[in-house]
């Protein structure tokens, strides 16, 4: 956001309030609002300077002293002029927040250039970047208790947080395909009826697909969201996959390898899997957005995935690499088999192997996460 002030420490996350909206240029199935009476402006070219005269917040709203890091899209609490509720929102960068946005008395919701539209209604809501990058792509959330029918969650697995059922959705049938969540991505690329009318789209996944276009270049998202009800309609789904919880992507780059993609994944913080049937990277390691998962039922941290794989001959004389710890499908097997000097002899793809004569050794890469050798007897 442009002309943030900087983060303020020991602010508090405050719940949703309208006040928040862009107009991200997508068709107008439902036009988010730009700005609010009394807050930033932050329509294309608009002026957001904080402590500017009409800001709408107290002094201590501009918190231009101090230092820190925030959650891009979160959100805290602050006061405005008239001692009402306000808040702060966290640029995109992660380093400073927003002035004090506040609706001063009497405000229509119209901000000056929008399309005249009346904004939605007060309620819960969810923010991302937008177009613009600036978090003001706002919309409606809709909570459930209990979900609706074909969203029934498993328990939480092995006790994880980040795999709780959410309580709050997207309905996808009001709100327009068009929009852009991202300046590179729109809602009808990650999330689309036929899988489900509600869906969760997680902030702080777009934010590192985002991150991922910009490093790699032009990306196809084969999947996104899925309910769990067509999640369980796909032949060897996982029970747990990712893509329930609005973190997933399967990808194809568009520029560049696919192991180049790879490596991108893993280094903003993605996990990485080669499956036989697509390449996966979620973000499974970040906490799940609250706005859609409420509090997290204790402070337990997300621990790594135990991925498990041993390498065998069978009396067949055919090598297999039974795999555990892969929860989105059956993990792609790369085979290697080399000779007494270490010279490559063959290599395959597929869940088996038949070593050549003269191999000494086999060697198998499982998911590009776990990797096994052995001798040949």
């Amino acid at each position: 956001m442009k002309g943030c002030a900087a983060l303020v420490p020991g602010i508090v996350l405050a719940s949703l309030a309208w006040g928040c909206g862009a107009d991200d240029g997508g068709p107008p199935a439902w036009d988010p609002q730009v700005g609010g009476s009394g807050g930033a402006s932050t329509g294309p070219g608009g002026d957001d300077t904080p402590g500017s005269e009409g800001a709408g917040g107290t002094a201590d709203s501009d918190a231009t002293g101090g230092s820190g890091s925030c959650t891009p899209g979160q959100r805290f609490e602050c006061s405005c002029a008239d001692g009402s509720p306000g808040y702060h929102v966290c640029n995109a960068s992660g380093d400073a927040v927003s002035p004090c946005t506040c609706e001063e008395e009497g405000s229509t919701g119209e901000a000056e250039g929008s399309s005249g539209e009346e904004p939605p209604p007060a309620g819960p809501q969810v923010c991302y970047p937008g177009q613009n990058n600036d978090f003001t792509t706002c919309l409606p959330l809709h909570e459930f208790a209990p979900l609706p029918a074909g969203y029934d969650y498993p328990p939480p697995y092995q006790g994880n947080p980040n795999y709780r059922s959410p309580v709050a959705l997207l309905d996808l049938q009001e709100v327009d395909p068009g929009t852009w969540l991202a300046p590179n991505f729109q809602l009808g690329e990650i999330a689309q009826p036929d899988k489900g009318r509600y869906a969760v789209v997680q902030p702080h996944a777009v934010v590192s697909l985002q991150a991922l276009r910009d490093q790699v270049g032009a990306l196809g998202v084969n999947s996104g969201y899925r309910s769990p009800a067509y999640n369980a309609g796909i032949p060897g789904s996982a029970t747990y996959s990712r893509h329930m919880y609005g973190d997933a992507y399967d990808l194809d780059p568009l520029e560049v390898s696919l192991g180049t993609l790879e490596n991108a994944c893993t280094a903003n913080g993605g996990m990485l899997v080669q499956y036989n049937t697509h390449v996966h990277c979620d973000f499974r390691f970040d906490p799940v957005d609250e706005e859609f998962y409420g509090a997290p039922m204790g402070d337990d941290e997300v621990e790594r995935p135990s991925f498990a794989a041993t390498v065998e001959r069978g009396d067949d004389g055919v090598w297999r690499a039974p795999a555990e710890g892969f929860d989105e499908g059956e993990p792609l097997r790369r085979w290697t088999a080399y000779d007494a000097a270490g010279q490559v002899l063959a290599t395959a793809v597929g869940a088996e192997f038949i070593a050549p004569e003269g191999a000494v050794s086999v060697h198998v890469n499982v998911g590009a996460q776990v990797e096994r050798s052995m001798a040949v007897p």
